[in-house]
C-alpha cells in the first residue's frame, strides 16, 4: 500500500504542479501584461486624439485595437508562454475580447435599471471581466495544444473580402422594414419600455437578443443603427464563412481549388440570396447553422465537444422562429432513413437542439411571461389574417422551384456518389417546407431555400470529376438563381420614403405615428426621416384578424367569440389613444390603403371613432396633406 501512495504521489506532482503551484505566477503575469496593455490603451487614444485631432469616441476605438495586439502578443508569448498562431487563436482572442467588453457594458446597463450606485457597478465590473477575461484564455483561446483545423488564409482572406464587399454595398443603405423596426423596438427597450407590454410583438424576444450587438455597435462607433446592424452582420458573415472553410478543409478533406470554389459560392449563397432583406432572421438562421450543416455531411463526425458547439450556435438561429425546426428534422430524418436506424434521432446536436429549445422556452417563461401568457393566444386567434392563398404563396417561388427540380433529380439519381448535395438538398427542401408553413408569400421567408440550393448545386459541381451534363445542370441552375436574386436587387420601400419626404419637407419632426397593418411604413419611415417612432406596435397587426373574423362571425349564436374579438380590437384602439397621448407625434398617418381586411377600403378614423376619447385627442390635429395612399395630419401648436 505504501509503494502505491508513493508511487501515486510522483505521478501526480507534475500535474499538481503544473495546475496549482504555477497558475500562481501565471495569474501575476496576466495581470503584469493586462496593467501594460491598458497604458498602451491609454497611449494610443491620447496620441490620437492630440496629434491627429481625432474624435473622442474614434481615438479611443484605436486605442482598444492597440490593447487587443498588444494583449494578445503579450499574453501569448509571456502569461501563456505559447508561440502565438495566425489563425482561430486570434480570432478566439478578438472575441474574447469583446465577450469583456460586453459584459463591462452589459453590467453597467442592469445596475442603471436596478438603481444600484455606479461604483457598484465599476466594481462589479473590475471583478467579473478580468476573471472572466483570465479562464476564457487559459481554457480556450490558448489551449497549449496545436488546432488542427487552425484557420488558414484562404479562410481568413475570401472572408474578409465578403465582409468588407457587404460593408461597401450596404453601408448607408435602407434596412429591410422588419430589421428596421427591431432596430426601433430594441432602443425603446433599452430605454426602459417592457418587452410585450410597452413594446407589442408577435415574435420571440430573441429577435431583440440578436439586435442589441447592432445597437451595441452603433453606440460605440458613433454611426446609425441602421449601419450598426450592417456590421454587424457582416462580423458574423465573417466568422461563420471562416469557420466553415476551417470544416470544408479539415472534415470534408476538399482540397484548395476546390475548397475555394466552395467558399465562394458559400459567400454567394449567403449574401445573395437576401439581397433586398439583409439581415432578416431567416438570413441570421442561414448564417448560424452553416457551420452544423457542414459539419454533418463529413464522413467521420466531429468530437462530441464540436458537435455540441456547431448545434448550440445553430440551435440560435433555429430558436428565432419555432418553424425553424424543420431543418435538424430533415437532417435527422434523412441519416435515419439512410441508416434505417433511430440513432440520429439521438445524436448530440439533436440533444444540443432540445437543450437550448427547452432552455430558451424556459427562459422566456421566466424573463418574458408575458409573451407566453398574451401574446401567443392572441397571434393564434388573429393573426392568420396575413396569411395568403395558397396558389399566391407559390406562385411568388414556382421559378425557382422549377430551376432546382433538374439538379435534384441529378442528386437523387446518384445518391451516394452525391451524398453532401443531398444533405444538402434536404435542407433546402425543409426551407420549402418553412416557406408553405408560414403561408404568407413573403419573400425573405424563402431565403432559406435559396441559400441551400445555391449550396447543394456548388456540391454537385465539386463532386463530378469532370465536365458533363450534370456539371453543366448544377451550373446553369447556380446562374438561375443568382440572376433571379440579382434581379430582385436592394431593398426598396416607397410608402415609407413617401411618409419621410412629408415628414422633412414639414420640418422637425421629433415623433411620428402611422396606423396601418403594414409593418413596412411605419418605422421605416421613422428612421428614414430621423424621428422616433411614437407607437408600442410595429404596425396595427391585431385589427385585421379581428375586424375579418367579426365580418363573417354570427354574433347572435356565439356572442362569446364576437366579445373577444371586439376586445382585441379595442386594445388596440386603447394602446393607439395611450400612445398619442404619452408621445405626442408631430406627425399622425392614416393609410388608406390598407391590406390584409376583407373589408375594402377599411378606415381607419372610423375604427378610432368607436373609442369615445378619439375625438378629444384628435382635435388636436389637422389635415396636413392627402395623397392616394396617406393621409397625414399634424399637431396643432
Amino acid at each position: 500500500m505504501g509503494v502505491c501512495v508513493c508511487r501515486s504521489d510522483f505521478r501526480l506532482w507534475p500535474f499538481w504542479k503544473k495546475t496549482e503551484l504555477a497558475i500562481f505566477p501565471q495569474i501575476l503575469r496576466y495581470i503584469g501584461v493586462g496593467g501594460v496593455a491598458t497604458f498602451v490603451h491609454v497611449c494610443v487614444a491620447l496620441i490620437m486624439h492630440g496629434a491627429v485631432d481625432m474624435a473622442p469616441r474614434h481615438a479611443n476605438l484605436f486605442g482598444f485595437a492597440g490593447a487587443v495586439i498588444f494583449s494578445y502578443l503579450g499574453h501569448a508569448r509571456y502569461t501563456f508562454e505559447l508561440e502565438p498562431h495566425s489563425g482561430f487563436q486570434f480570432l478566439r482572442f478578438v472575441i474574447t475580447a469583446l465577450i469583456g467588453l460586453a459584459i463591462s457594458a452589459g453590467t453597467v446597463s442592469l445596475a442603471e435599471r436596478a438603481a444600484c450606485d455606479f461604483v457598484f457597478a465599476m466594481a462589479a465590473v473590475a471583478v467579473l471581466v478580468p476573471v472572466v477575461t483570465y479562464f476564457c484564455l487559459r481554457l480556450w483561446v490558448f489551449e497549449g495544444r496545436e488546432h488542427e483545423g487552425a484557420l488558414g488564409w484562404l479562410e481568413a482572406g475570401v472572408s474578409g473580402v465578403l465582409a468588407v464587399g457587404v460593408l461597401a454595398l450596404y453601408w448607408g443603405r435602407m434596412i429591410n422594414h422588419d430589421t428596421a423596426w427591431y432596430l426601433v423596438a430594441t432602443r425603446q427597450w433599452l430605454m426602459g419600455a417592457e418587452l410585450y407590454v410597452g413594446i407589442i410583438e408577435v415574435n420571440p424576444p430573441l429577435n431583440f437578443y440578436f439586435t442589441l450587438p447592432a445597437i451595441a455597435i452603433a453606440d460605440f462607433f458613433g454611426i446609425s443603427d441602421t449601419n450598426g446592424e450592417y456590421l454587424s452582420v457582416a462580423i458574423l458573415l465573417f466568422l461563420s464563412l471562416c469557420w466553415s472553410g476551417v470544416i470544408a478543409r479539415k472534415d470534408l478533406g476538399l482540397s484548395t481549388g476546390r475548397r475555394l470554389g466552395l467558399l465562394c459560392g458559400i459567400a454567394a449563397a449567403l449574401v445573395l440570396p437576401a439581397l433586398n432583406n439583409f439581415g432578416q432572421r431567416e438570413h441570421l438562421l442561414v448564417i448560424l447553422i452553416l457551420p452544423w450543416l457542414l459539419g454533418e455531411l463529413a464522413s467521420t463526425p466531429a468530437t462530441f465537444r464540436i458537435q455540441v458547439i456547431r448545434a448550440g450556435v445553430a440551435a440560435l438561429g433555429i430558436c428565432l422562429k419555432p418553424h425553424f425546426i424543420v431543418f435538424p428534422l430533415a437532417i435527422s430524418g434523412l441519416k435515419a432513413w439512410q441508416e434505417r436506424s433511430l440513432m440520429p434521432l439521438f445524436s448530440a446536436a439533436n440533444l444540443t437542439f432540445l437543450a437550448v429549445g427547452l432552455g430558451y422556452v424556459g427562459f422566456v417563461a421566466q424573463v418574458h411571461p408575458a409573451y407566453l401568457s398574451q401574446i401567443v393566444p392572441l397571434a393564434l386567434e388573429i393573426y392568420g389574417a396575413y396569411a395568403a392563398p395558397i396558389e399566391t404563396v407559390f406562385s411568388s417561388i414556382a421559378i425557382e422551384v422549377l430551376v432546382v427540380t433538374m439538379p435534384l433529380l441529378v442528386v437523387l439519381s446518384g445518391s451516394f456518389r452525391y451524398r453532401e448535395a443531398g444533405l444538402v438538398a434536404a435542407v433546402a427542401g425543409a426551407g420549402l417546407g418553412a416557406y408553405f408553413l408560414q403561408g404568407t408569400g413573403f419573400g425573405y421567408h424563402a431565403i432559406p431555400f435559396r441559400s441551400f440550393s445555391l449550396i447543394a448545386c456548388c456540391f454537385i459541381i465539386l463532386k463530378s470529376r469532370e465536365l458533363n451534363a450534370t456539371v453543366i445542370v448544377g451550373a446553369l441552375a447556380i446562374a438561375a438563381l443568382l440572376a433571379i436574386s440579382t434581379n430582385r436587387g436592394f431593398y426598396r420601400n416607397s410608402p415609407a420614403l413617401e411618409i419621410a419626404e412629408v415628414a422633412l419637407n414639414h420640418g422637425v419632426v421629433d415623433s411620428l405615428m402611422v396606423l396601418s397593418p403594414h409593418v413596412s411604413v411605419g418605422p421605416s419611415a421613422a428612421i428614414a426621416s430621423g424621428a422616433s417612432w411614437a407607437s408600442r406596435y410595429p404596425a396595427n397587426w391585431l385589427v385585421p384578424g379581428a375586424v375579418n373574423r367579426l365580418a363573417i362571425t354570427d354574433c347572435v349564436r356565439t356572442a362569446k367569440t364576437c366579445a373577444r374579438l371586439e376586445s382585441i380590437a379595442a386594445l388596440n384602439r386603447t394602446d393607439n389613444i395611450a400612445d398619442i397621448i404619452a408621445a405626442r407625434p408631430e406627425l399622425l398617418v392614416f393609410d388608406l390603403r390598407s391590406g390584409y381586411f376583407d373589408e375594402f377600403n377599411f378606415s381607419w378614423e372610423a375604427f378610432m371613432a368607436k373609442d369615445p376619447n378619439w375625438a378629444e385627442v384628435f382635435g388636436e390635429y389637422s389635415e396636413l396633406k392627402r395623397t392616394v395612399r396617406f393621409a397625414f395630419y399634424q399637431r396643432l401648436p
